[in-house]
């Protein structure tokens, strides 16, 4: 199993890893909407809302933790708090979302499927940080 550093592309900002997943989700919520199921959009789109919301969380935890390479008890222990405050956010919301009788089904569907599309990007961003350290290592012919 091969590993990846990814502080470089977190020191970069949220762009490269909310971008894809956000696209996708809302080609998903216009495709329910105008199939008819406006309900069912309103829903998803909410779980994806929060999903976004708590990989903002925990990219912002990775920022934080990262200075502490040297320490890593110390990053150990920044990256446990962001933890619970993911934890907080997305419980708190759902049980609002349970108080106001919206359809959490719904909404924990979307913020699953955001957790989702999340991975397949961050396979993605992996494969091209491959590619790129075997291009600095030399390791490709030069189109040969």
């Amino acid at each position: 199993m091969m590993t990846f550093d990814f502080a470089p592309v977190v020191r970069g900002g949220y762009k490269r890893f909310l971008m894809l997943p956000a696209c996708i989700g809302l080609v998903m919520v216009i495709a329910l909407h105008v199939l008819g199921y406006p309900g069912a959009a309103l829903s998803l789109f909410r779980g994806f809302v929060l999903g976004l919301l708590d990989t903002v969380i925990l990219v912002h935890g990775i920022k934080k933790a990262l200075p502490y390479e040297k320490d890593p008890q110390r990053g150990l222990l920044i990256m446990k708090r962001h933890r619970w405050y993911r934890i907080l956010a997305v419980s708190s919301i759902i049980v609002l979302l349970l108080r106001q009788g919206a359809n959490v089904a719904g909404v924990c569907i979307g913020l699953l499927l955001i957790h989702i599309f999340l991975l397949f990007n961050l396979t993605i961003i992996a494969y091209q940080l491959n590619n790129e350290g075997n291009v600095k290592k030399g390791e490709r012919n030069n189109g040969k």
